[in-house]
C-alpha cells in the first residue's frame, strides 16, 4: 500500500497488552496493542463517527494510528526476508536505533496519507489539522540527517533513501546505508573489490548509531539536538574516511620544480701592481648555496484495529479483551524497550534505564 513494499510479517493477529509500551510488532508476527491507549481510542473514533471531537480527544485518534502505522512498517520486508535473519541482525550495533528512526521518521510522514487512504478523516473530521509529537527523538533526527545527505550524494529524491530503508529488514538496512556511502564516492572505480573500505564504513555507522542510545531517555528537546550532533560527527568521519581511501589512490598535485644549485663565483684577487692586500691572508671564497626541496491472552482483536491495517468496514460489536498482558520482547536490549516497539511518553520515574 503507501510502503510498497513486498512483503509483511505479520500473522493477521492483533493481541492486546497492558505495560509500558503502546505498540510492539512481535518476531513471531503477532501485533500487540495498548488496549487503553490504543484499541479503547479506536472503539471510540468508530462509535462516534463523524462527530465534532476536541483537540484532545482527536490526537488520541491520531496516536493511536501512528502506533498502527508504526508499528506494521517493522513488520515489511524485501520477499526473500526471513524473521530470523531480521532478528539476528537486529542485535548489532546501531541496527535497533536505525530501524527504530527509520521506522518512526517514514510513519510520521505518511500519517496523514494513511488517514486519508481508511477514509478516517471522514470519520473524524480535522484530524489531519492536529498534529502530535512523535516518538524517538534520540534516532529520528539523526537518520533524518543521514538520510538526506546520502539522497542528496546518491541524486535520489527527497524522502527516497527513507521509503527504501522502510521495505528493509534490519538484515539489510545498515548493508544498504554502506553500499549507498561507498558508492557515492571515486572508489568503486579506483580500488579492488576485495579492499576492506566497505568494512570501516560499516563500523563507523554502526558505532555512531549505537552512540545514540545515550540520548534514548533525554527530554525530546535535548535529545533532538544531541541526535543532531551525533548524526553530525558521524557524517564528518565517514567522508574522512573516504578521503583517506582515496588519496590512497591518486596522485598528490605537482611539486614545484627544485632550482638547480647556484655557486657564487671567488672573489676576484686585486693585482698586486695596483691595490696592496691588507694582510698576507688570501680571501675565502664563499661556500657554494642550495635551495632546500619541499615536502527493529492470545485473543485476536477483529477491528476497528483490523479495519486501521486493512481497509475493511468498522467492528459492528466489541469483542471481550483479553486478560491483560505484557508480550515478551522482540530481542532482549539490555536497558532499553524491546524492538519494534512504540513506548509511551515518560513520566517521573517512568520508562528509566535500569
Amino acid at each position: 500500500m503507501l510502503a510498497a513494499a513486498d512483503h509483511s510479517a505479520w500473522n493477521g493477529r492483533v493481541v492486546e497488552s497492558t505495560g509500558a509500551m503502546l505498540g510492539l510488532a512481535h518476531w513471531d508476527g503477532t501485533l500487540y496493542l495498548d488496549r487503553e491507549a490504543i484499541i479503547d481510542p479506536l472503539h471510540h473514533l468508530y462509535a462516534h463517527a463523524g462527530e465534532t471531537q476536541s483537540a484532545a480527544t482527536l490526537i488520541r485518534y491520531r496516536e493511536s494510528l501512528a502506533t498502527l502505522l508504526h508499528e506494521h512498517a517493522h513488520f515489511l520486508g524485501p520477499t526473500n526476508a526471513t524473521q530470523e535473519a531480521a532478528r539476528e541482525a537486529f542485535v548489532k550495533p546501531g541496527s535497533r536505533q536505525l530501524e527504530e528512526g527509520v521506522t518512526e521518521a517514514w510513519a510520521q510522514d505518511h500519517l496523514d496519507a494513511y488517514i486519508r487512504h481508511l477514509g478516517i478523516d471522514k470519520a473524524a473530521p480535522g484530524i489531519t489539522s492536529i498534529q502530535a509529537p512523535g516518538y524517538y527523538a534520540a534516532f529520528v533526527p539523526a537518520v533524518r540527517t543521514l538520510t538526506t545527505d546520502l539522497e542528496s550524494r546518491n541524486n535520489l529524491a527527497p524522502g527516497e533513501l527513507l521509503a527504501l530503508l522502510n521495505r528493509q529488514t534490519a538484515a539489510g538496512q545498515l548493508p544498504l546505508l554502506v553500499a549507498l556511502t561507498y558508492n557515492s564516492t571515486r572508489l568503486p572505480d579506483l580500488e579492488p573489490p576485495d579492499t576492506p573500505t566497505r568494512s570501516r564504513l560499516e563500523s563507523i555507522l554502526r558505532s555512531g548509531l549505537a552512540h545514540l542510545d545515550n540520548f534514548e531517555f533525554a527530554p525530546p528537546e535535548a535529545a533532538t539536538a544531541s541526535s543532531l550532533t551525533t548524526a553530525h560527527q558521524l557524517l564528518d568521519h565517514l567522508h574522512q574516511e573516504i578521503q583517506s581511501a582515496e588519496s590512497a589512490y591518486t596522485f598528490s598535485p605537482h611539486l614545484p620544480a627544485i632550482p638547480p644549485p647556484t655557486h657564487t663565483a671567488p672573489a676576484a684577487l686585486p693585482s698586486p701592481t695596483h691595490t696592496a692586500l691588507p694582510s698576507p691572508t688570501h680571501v675565502a671564497a664563499p661556500s657554494p648555496t642550495h635551495a632546500d626541496a619541499p615536502s527493529p491472552t492470545h485473543t485476536a482483536v477483529p477491528s476497528p484495529t483490523h479495519t486501521a491495517l486493512s481497509g475493511v468496514a468498522p467492528p459492528t460489536h466489541r469483542p471481550t479483551p483479553p486478560s491483560p498482558t505484557t508480550p515478551p520482547p522482540r530481542a532482549a536490549v539490555s536497558h532499553h524497550p524491546s524492538t519494534g516497539t512504540r513506548p509511551k511518553r515518560p513520566t517521573p520515574n517512568h520508562l528509566q534505564p535500569n
